[in-house]
């Protein structure tokens, strides 16, 4: 199976990503709730980190849930494309798209970082080892196949063996170590640029880049691009999604009531 392509898939075409199903901190807890933003769709692309299958401890609940996201795509009339991020690396062999001729393309994230996660406690505890992989797998002029391997092989060898104790605060857990919060607010910083760094070098002519885990949600203009963050389901971010049609591509926000997820009102709206 391709792990990019530019399908042809029916519209409108919505994007989001992070939803994290199955971990204690999601606020997608019920899939039901997620029901408005899948209800009119043609297409839902999930951009990485739908559901846990790294964490051990999560693995069965998070396929569980997965099970009941595909079952509600199909009672909504929605196809469902799943994309790999690190914490779902097997939910599908695709890593990107490259959709509307190229002009739009999607990624999960993580192939964008020096060593994937670099502010997980993993890679903390086993920097110089991670490092070392990455600079084993070192080539010129590499391209984007090669380039996600890499990412793969990093995700592995970053998998939790099990769920890190958080007493109960997601949000606090981002504070300790002192190094694991200051490289979340490095990558924070410059995450337009490494997104525009990354697309430049892989994806040129694309015009509109989509990611996810960060969880910073974002809106950046760099090089003529636009950069898109669609943050997260979590504790501590707030997601957007993006949604094509009919030659237009529109970016919203994404509004909670009580446990139900709804297209929010519109940032900004771009023709393709």
């Amino acid at each position: 199976m391709s792990r990019g392509g530019i399908p042809d898939f029916p519209e409108p075409v919505r994007i989001i990503s992070d939803l994290h199903l199955a971990h204690p901190s999601s606020r997608a807890g019920e899939v039901g709730g997620l029901r408005p933003l899948v209800a009119g769709a043609g297409t839902v692309i999930f951009n990485g980190d739908t559901c846990e299958q790294s964490c051990r401890d999560w693995r069965s609940a998070g396929q569980e849930k997965l099970g009941e996201l595909r079952a509600l795509c199909e009672e909504e009339g929605a196809e469902a494309c799943f994309l790999a991020g690190n914490h779902d690396p097997e939910i599908s062999e695709r890593g990107w798209l490259d959709l509307v001729a190229g002009r739009v393309f999607l990624t999960h994230g993580h192939a964008m970082c020096l060593g994937g996660t670099p502010w997980s406690h993993e890679y903390l505890h086993r920097r110089e080892e991670i490092l070392q992989l990455v600079r084993e797998r070192e080539r010129e002029g590499v391209d984007l196949a090669y380039h996600w391997e890499t990412a793969r092989l990093l995700t592995e060898a970053l998998r939790p063996a099990a769920a890190r104790k958080q007493g109960g605060n997601y949000v606090l857990s981002a504070l300790w170590p002192p190094a694991r919060f200051l490289s979340i607010l490095q990558s924070w910083r410059g995450i337009a640029d490494t997104a525009s760094a990354f697309v430049e070098r892989f994806r040129p002519a694309a015009g509109v880049v989509f990611f996810g885990h960060f969880h910073r949600p974002g809106l950046w203009y760099r090089g003529g691009r636009v950069i898109c963050n669609t943050g997260a389901f979590m504790r501590g971010s707030r997601p957007l999604m993006g949604e094509l049609a009919g030659g237009w591509l529109a970016i919203r926000t994404i509004s909670r009531d009580h446990d139900e997820f709804r297209p929010g009102e519109r940032r900004a709206l771009f023709e393709i």
